[in-house]
């Protein structure tokens, strides 16, 4: 049960990404005290989001709630166990100054993306670190605003397989996969982008 769960969190991160070219900046959003739980953190974070939109109102982001390590510099549990800190993808640059200034409660670490293959798949080995952790039970994994493309997702049985391949034409896939089903046996996965 987990792995699927796990297979299903990192497949929607990978598809929105892939579907939202336009998701360029890499942005870390950490706590500057121990906010040690995702009740506290993301009403925060809600908070943040707001105010970044007055100044972005065509913001479109994915965010990724991560904890940092349980444990402090010389491996000592720490009391509450690790702050929470966000991951986020936009589509905006700003100055490290001034979205500090909208953030309000710690460090901000921008990272623009030039160069790198498979985004989804980058960013997506956040969830998986620790999303079996007890802190997230009951909480949403993936933030992400409403005005993003949403990927489309056909789903191709032998029938019609020769017909999309023929649609498609001589345009190579982006990334590949094959793998096994208990329910549908050889599962054959292309990602395209037009």
């Amino acid at each position: 049960m987990r792995d699927s769960s796990l297979r299903r969190t990192r497949s929607r991160i990978v598809r929105l990404i892939n579907a939202n070219p336009d998701l360029k900046v890499f942005i870390t959003l950490t706590f500057d005290s121990d906010v040690p739980s995702l009740i506290e953190a993301n009403p925060i974070f809600k908070k943040f989001i707001k105010r970044l939109k007055r100044k972005r109102p065509n913001l479109k982001y994915i965010a990724i709630p991560e904890f940092q390590s349980d444990n402090d510099y010389y491996g000592r549990p720490k009391p509450n166990g690790g702050a929470v800190h966000y991951h986020l993808l936009v589509n905006f640059e700003m100055a490290s100054d001034e979205l500090k200034a909208i953030w309000q409660n710690g460090f901000v670490k921008i990272n623009r993306i030039k160069h790198v293959n498979h985004l989804g798949l980058y960013v997506s080995k956040y969830v998986g670190k620790n999303l079996f952790d007890i802190r997230y039970f009951g909480m949403r994994k993936i933030l992400a605003s409403k005005n993003l493309e949403q990927p489309i997702i056909i789903t191709v049985f032998k029938e019609v397989k020769e017909f999309i391949t023929n649609a498609i034409g001589n345009i190579p896939p982006l990334f590949e996969k094959s793998y096994r089903s208990d329910w549908l046996g050889k599962i054959q996965y292309r990602l395209y982008g037009f």
